[in-house]
C-alpha cells in the first residue's frame, strides 16, 4: 500500500518535487500549493486524510509550526543546509561567471553562507546576505535586493523565496531559486515514508486493558463507559468487579496525550486499578496487562508494553509515552537493534543524565522501571550491534559474579 504525502509548498517546488519523487516505490503525493509561505496554516486546515505531511522548506514549516502539536500524524520539512547553498553557488558562478561579491542571497541561516565560503577558502568580499525569518516581511527582502541592484551593487539574486524570485523575473533581474539537491530531497521523502510507516505499525499494536475495582466498591457505569470512550476501547465484563478493555496502541497514545483519561481518572473517588499491556496478538497483550496490575496500586495506571518495558504510572508519571520520533538517528537504531524508539530515547536520557559515563545493568535496569533480564536484553543488542561496550568489571562487597561496567557507544546529546 502506498504512503500519502500531503505537501506544502509553492508551484515551482511542487515542479521539482515531482520530478525526483518517481526514484522512490510506493508514495503517494498530494499538493497543496501557497503564493506565499505565510499561507501554510491556511493550508493545513485543507489537508485531506493522508499518512504524512511534508513542508517543502523551513520557511512555511516555521509559519505551520505552533500547529503540529495537534495533527495526529508525522511531519517533516525539507531544511536549507550548507549542501544547498554551495550547490547554488557552483551553479552559478560556473554557468554566469559571477563573482561571488557581487551576488545578493538571501538564506534562513546567514552562518550557513560564512560556512561554506570558509570551507571553500574563501578570502575576498562576501556577498550581499539578506536574513529570512517570520518576523521579516517578504516584501522587506525584496526591496534589499531591488535597492542593491538599483545601487548598481550586484549582478545577480539568489533567493530562497519563490514569490521574491518571480517578482524579480518581472522587473528583469537576473535571479535564480535556491537549489535542492537530489539527494537531499530524496532522503527527505524516504525519511517522511518510514516516519509514517513506524507511526502506523506502532498505533495498530493491540492493547487490552485491565479495570478492577474493590468489591467492597463498584464504579458507576457511566464512569466505565468514559473510560471507554476516552481509550476509544470494546470492554467484556470478567467479573463482578472486573473488566477488560480492548483498544490500539494508537487510541491510548491520544488519551494519554490529550490527557482525557487523566481529567477522567481525577474524577473517580472510589479506589480502581487500571493497567494496559501491549502486543502483536490478543492473547500477548492480555499477559502483558496483567502483569502490569501486579505493579499498579490504587488510582494508578501501568503499562507494559511488547518488549516487557513498564511505563507509569500515569497520570503522575513524568515520563511521556511517544509512538512517535522526528529523530532519524534514533529510527535508524531503532531498525538495527530491534528495540522500540521510545526505549532509545530513554536510554539516551538515561546518559545524559548521568554525571559518569560508565554503568551496569542494574544501573539502568533502575533507570528504566523494568527487570534486570529485560534489561540484559537490552544491554546485548545494543552491545551486539556497537552502540555499548564493555570497559570493566565491578566488584561488590558480597560473594557472587563481579557485575559489567559498560559505556554506550555514540552520540547522545
Amino acid at each position: 500500500m502506498s504512503t500519502k504525502i500531503a505537501i506544502i509548498c509553492s508551484k515551482a517546488f511542487m515542479k521539482r518535487i515531482i520530478s525526483i519523487a518517481q526514484n522512490i516505490d510506493n508514495i503517494q503525493l498530494e499538493f497543496y500549493l501557497y503564493s506565499h509561505p505565510s499561507e501554510a496554516p491556511t493550508l493545513m486546515k485543507q489537508i485531506k486524510p493522508c499518512d504524512a505531511l511534508l513542508f517543502g522548506g523551513t520557511l512555511p514549516y516555521l509559519h505551520a509550526q505552533s500547529l503540529l502539536s495537534d495533527i495526529p500524524i508525522p511531519w517533516n520539512y525539507i531544511k536549507q543546509d550548507e549542501t544547498a547553498i554551495s550547490t547554488t553557488l557552483l551553479s552559478l558562478v560556473a554557468k554566469q561567471a559571477v563573482s561571488i561579491n557581487r551576488i545578493s542571497i538571501d538564506v534562513m541561516n546567514p552562518a550557513f553562507v560564512d560556512n561554506v565560503l570558509a570551507e571553500i577558502e574563501y578570502v575576498g568580499q562576501k556577498p550581499y546576505v539578506q536574513h529570512i525569518s517570520i518576523t521579516e516581511p517578504t516584501e522587506n527582502i525584496l526591496q534589499s535586493h531591488i535597492a542593491l541592484w538599483n545601487a548598481k551593487s550586484i549582478d545577480f539574486v539568489i533567493t530562497s523565496i519563490h514569490s521574491v524570485f518571480d517578482d524579480l523575473q518581472a522587473l528583469q533581474i537576473p535571479a535564480m531559486r535556491m537549489l535542492d539537491t537530489s539527494n537531499s530531497i530524496i532522503q527527505c521523502l524516504e525519511e517522511t515514508k518510514s516516519k509514517s510507516l513506524l507511526t502506523k505499525s506502532e498505533s495498530f499494536k493491540a492493547v487490552v486493558g485491565l479495570l478492577e475495582i474493590p468489591e467492597d466498591s463498584s464504579i458507576e457505569s457511566t464512569i466505565l463507559s468514559q473510560i471507554v470512550k476516552a481509550t476509544f476501547s470494546t470492554y467484556k465484563q470478567i467479573s463482578t468487579h472486573s473488566f477488560e478493555l480492548y483498544t490500539t496502541a494508537g487510541h491510548l497514545q491520544h488519551a494519554l496525550e490529550k490527557e482525557n483519561l487523566e481529567k477522567l481518572i481525577q474524577q473517580i473517588e472510589q479506589p480502581f486499578k487500571l493497567s494496559f499491556g501491549y502486543g502483536h496478538s490478543i492473547m500477548e497483550a492480555t499477559q502483558n496487562a496483567q502483569h502490569a496490575l501486579s505493579f499498579t496500586k490504587p488510582f494508578e495506571i501501568y503499562i507494559l508494553d511488547e518488549h516487557k518495558n513498564l511505563l507509569g504510572p500515569f497520570p503522575n508519571s513524568e515520563g511521556k509515552l511517544s509512538l512517535k520520533t522526528d529523530d532519524p538517528y534514533v529510527l535508524q537504531m531503532a531498525k538495527l537493534t530491534s528495540l522500540s524508539p521510545l526505549n532509545i530515547s530513554k536510554i539516551i536520557n538515561f546518559s545524559n543524565e548521568r554525571q559518569i559515563a560508565q554503568f551496569t545493568s542494574q544501573n539502568l535496569s533502575e533507570y528504566l522501571q523494568v527487570t534486570r533480564r529485560t534489561t540484559e536484553r537490552i544491554i546485548k543488542k545494543l552491545v551486539d550491534n556497537g552502540y555499548a561496550k564493555v570497559v570493566g568489571e565491578e566488584m561488590t562487597h558480597q560473594q557472587g559474579r563481579p557485575r559489567t561496567i559498560y559505556e554506550l557507544n555514540f552520540a547522545t546529546y
